[in-house]
Formats: structure tokens, sequence, C-alpha cells
């Protein structure tokens, strides 16, 4: 996989005005390969000669020398208040082959740090404006407290300032009555493999920013602010360093798990805790979870190892013990390779195609040397089968996953909160058909195909959907299974 081999800090009002052209346009060619939706002059205006204090741009290149990504920092000192204050704002971007690492952390950190030193008494503010779920989610993971966030909904007198500070910088809100979605024009050139990633991702702090900002993919924008105080920075800090550390150890881990007395490293109560973590085998009993934890492989990968590729059969899942993935998107046999997100340790993944029967829809690749817990379909549906009641459990949790997917982003649904949306379909009817087998569905229900493929009759029409699908109407349906089909029946 490609990488970046140097990154330089440019101070864009060192240059002359022809180098600060050519500068601009070596950048904006870049630009243009991440975002659409934007002039050159508009990004001429924001990222190269922004009328902050202080920009620094963080320039990065390949081997042979091209720009391959940016990060550009600014400082606008302003009086707020009353009071001494900087604003910190940002734009990024990289090509997709050269996503994955940290860099734009430690050049943040690497500027960040000396201003708060040099004024210790100035109040210090990120403001963002994010266009990507990914972006969020890296402030989200670095700093304690984020606002928006769900564990830290903006206090009135926080989201006023929010407001006054978006207003301050010309972002114009998409919505009247919401403070928080500005019009910014960046529009992400995501792929469809991306956009489904994005939208089925489990990461809470995706799925926070999609449903704060559901028109992100029209180039909206969620007001973010992070107060870069001393306990926000200690925890990025904190996070940077441990995360660093957390690797080192974790590859010499999954080194030593590859010698013979390896096996005694990962011990058959820390697979049960690591499964038990997960929201899929967090309602399985002690019993079931020790079945589980007997019946997994332990996998050790060393780094830049393929786990699947997209187009695979489904037929494992795997949680990762020590180590992180990268999540790939397209088929690297097509030299489709780019990085659409980083998984570690703790995450799980490839349930989706495991219990639905279709195909892998990205690919995965180890980022570092990784340990994996890998659960066959075989071992984990003969515990379902000789448990009934834990069965219900666990398709009921892929059927809240599966219907919050397909109905959160509708405009009669992203006004509820998860939880009240997840009880809608909590409360449904499972039905596993044979093939053949036909159900019928009364007017006034809504129908989730969580698996396989049906025939739906409806007002003298007939339509095959395949699985996931959801039939939101108000009349009644026939449902006819092509194949193994298991289907829910949701009242309003």
């Amino acid at each position: 996989m490609p990488k970046i081999a140097k990154s330089a800090i440019v101070v864009p009002s060192k240059l002359d005005h022809a180098a600060r052209q050519e500068f601009i346009d070596a950048l904006y060619r870049v630009h243009c390969e991440v975002f659409d939706g934007v002039s050159r002059d508009s990004f001429a205006k924001y990222v190269v000669e922004s009328p902050a204090e202080h920009t620094w741009i963080n320039v990065h290149r390949n081997d042979a020398g091209e720009i391959v990504g940016y990060f550009a920092l600014h400082i606008f000192e302003r009086e707020l208040a009353g009071q001494p204050s900087a604003i910190f704002r940002a734009e990024a971007g990289t090509l997709r082959a050269y996503r994955g690492g940290n860099t734009n952390t430690r050049f943040g950190l690497k500027l960040g740090v000396p201003y708060l030193l040099r004024y210790p008494g100035r109040r210090v503010y990120y403001l963002g404006s994010l266009v990507h779920p990914s972006s969020y989610s890296l402030f989200a993971k670095h700093f304690d407290v984020v606002w928006p966030s769900a564990r830290h909904p903006p206090p009135p007198a926080v989201l006023a300032f929010m407001d006054e500070l978006a207003n301050s910088f010309g972002l114009e809100r998409v919505s009247p009555d919401n403070p928080l979605t500005r019009q910014v024009h960046w529009i992400t050139r995501d792929s469809e493999v991306e956009r489904s990633y994005w939208r089925n991702c489990d990461k809470p702090a995706a799925r926070f920013f999609i449903e704060a900002n559901p028109g992100y993919s029209e180039g909206n924008g969620l007001v973010t602010l992070i107060r870069v105080d001393a306990h926000n920075l200690r925890h990025a800090i904190s996070a940077f360093f441990a995360e660093r550390y957390t690797r080192r150890k974790e590859g010499l881990m999954v080194t030593l798990y590859r010698l013979p007395i390896g096996g005694q490293l990962l011990r058959p109560a820390e697979v049960i805790r690591r499964l038990k973590a997960t929201a899929l085998f967090g309602s399985f009993d002690a019993p079931s979870l020790a079945t589980l934890a007997e019946s997994a492989q332990i996998v050790a990968l060393p780094a830049g190892k393929t786990i699947f590729r997209a187009g695979d059969p489904g037929n494992e899942l795997y949680v990762i013990a020590r180590g992180a993935a990268y999540v790939l998107a397209g088929s690297e046999s097509e030299g489709e390779d780019h990085i659409i997100d980083q998984l570690a340790t703790g995450a799980m993944f490839g349930e989706i195609a495991m219990l639905s029967g279709e195909r892998r829809s990205a690919s995965l690749r180890t980022a570092t040397a990784t340990l994996l817990i890998e659960i066959s379909r075989e071992a984990l549906f003969s515990i379902l089968e000789a448990n009934p009641k834990l069965s219900e459990v666990l398709w009921k949790n892929f059927a809240a996953r599966r219907f919050d997917d397909c109905v959160r982003g509708l405009p009669a649904w992203k006004t509820l909160e998860r939880a009240a949306r997840l009880a809608v379909v909590d409360a449904g009817q499972h039905r596993l058909l044979a093939a053949g087998e036909r159900a019928e569905v009364s007017a006034g229900e809504m129908l989730l195909v969580l698996l396989g493929n049906v025939q739906v009759e409806q007002a003298g029409t007939s339509t095959v959907v395949r699985a996931p699908a959801l039939f939101d109407t108000k009349q009644a349906m026939a449902v006819t299974a092509n194949g193994a089909a298991r289907i829910v029946c949701i009242a309003r």
C-alpha cells in the first residue's frame, strides 16, 4: 500500500504571489480528487489565503515527490465576551491510497501545544463544520468533550455560542430551526461502497454524526466545537501516545503468539470477555459464551495481510483481540485499494455477511500485527439451534440494526431518537420461511425482509425483493419465499 514519504509545513504568507498561485493549483488538484462542489477561488480563500492571523499547511508527498494530501490549520484571534480568544479551524484532504496514518494528529499537536503555552490565559476553541463521519469520529476519538455528541449535548449557552461563531464565519444554516447544520458545499467523493459502509457503521461517533447531519453527502457540515483546554489536551495527547504504545505492545504479543508457547497468551477467559463485549454476543449467557469460545479459532496475522476481500463468501465473523485492521473499498484484485476506516482492538466485523449469507461488501486488511478471534457460521448456528431463546435475542439484535439502517435517514424517522426507532422493531414478529412458503402481512404493518429474497404481492403487483429491505405502506401484502428467508412484521 502506498505511504506518505514526507510531510513539510508551508506558511503561505511567506510565499510570493507567483509561488502562492502555483501552490494553490497543486493543492486544488488534490482537493478535487477528494471533494466536489468547491471552486478554485473558494478553495484558495478558505485554505491558502485565509484571513486568519496564522495559517500553516502540512503538505504530504509520496516517494515520487508528488503532493498527495494536505492539512491546513488556521488560528483566528478574536475578542469574545471581553476576553482574548483564539479559534482554531482546519481543512484537510488526502488521496484515498495514502489514508490511514495519524500524520495530521501529530501536526495539530505540534502547533497547538506551543500556542497554548505561549498564551496561557487565552481561551482557545476548535470550530469545525465537519462534512464526513470519518472526520467527526477522529475528533471524538482524541478529545473527551466534543459538542455536540451523544455524551455531551451542548447546553443552551454553548449552543448559542456555537451558533454565534458559525454565523461569524459566514456559515449559512441548512434549516432555520437547526443551528448545527450549515451549508459548506464540500461534497466528499465517496464510492457506493464507502457510502454503504458509513450508513451501516456501528461506531457510536459515526452513527451520531449521520443522525445529526443526514445531509452530509450533499455537502452540509455539522458545527463542532471543542474547548482546547488542559483537560481536552491531556486527553488528546494521552490517546495519541496510548495508541502508539498499544500498537507496539500488541504487535509484540501477536509475534509471541505465533511461537509454540503463544497459545497461552490468549486464554479462554479473555476470548469470552472479548465476545461478551460485542453488541451481538452481549446477551449470551455464560455457558453459551464458553461453548462459543471453545469453538473459536485464534488467528495471528502480520501487518498488511488480507483477511478477506470484497465478494468473498461470508462464512466467518471476527473480533479483533489485539491489533488493528483497515476497511478497504472495493476489490483489491480490481485495484480498488483505498482505506475507508480503521478498526481497533475489540471491534467485530464480518457479522453482516455471515448472518445474512451475503458476500463481503468490503475488503479487510491488517494495519498492524493482529490477533483475531474467528467464529464460523457452523459453530454459531449450532449454539443457536440448541438454544431457541438465545437465537431469538440474536435475531432481534440483528433485525434492530438492519431496521435502523433502513429508516434512520428517512424524513419520517430521522427525528426520532435511536432508542425510539429500535423499540418499534423490537416489538415485531419474526417469521422464518422455507422455500415456497407464504405469509400474509396485514394492512398497516411494515415488512422487514431480514434474510434471503422474497416475492411481494401487493395491490395487484408482484416484486422480487432481496434483503435487507423495508416495505412501509398501508396496504396488505402477501410474501412468498424464493428460498429460505426471514421476515419481520412490524406494527405501526
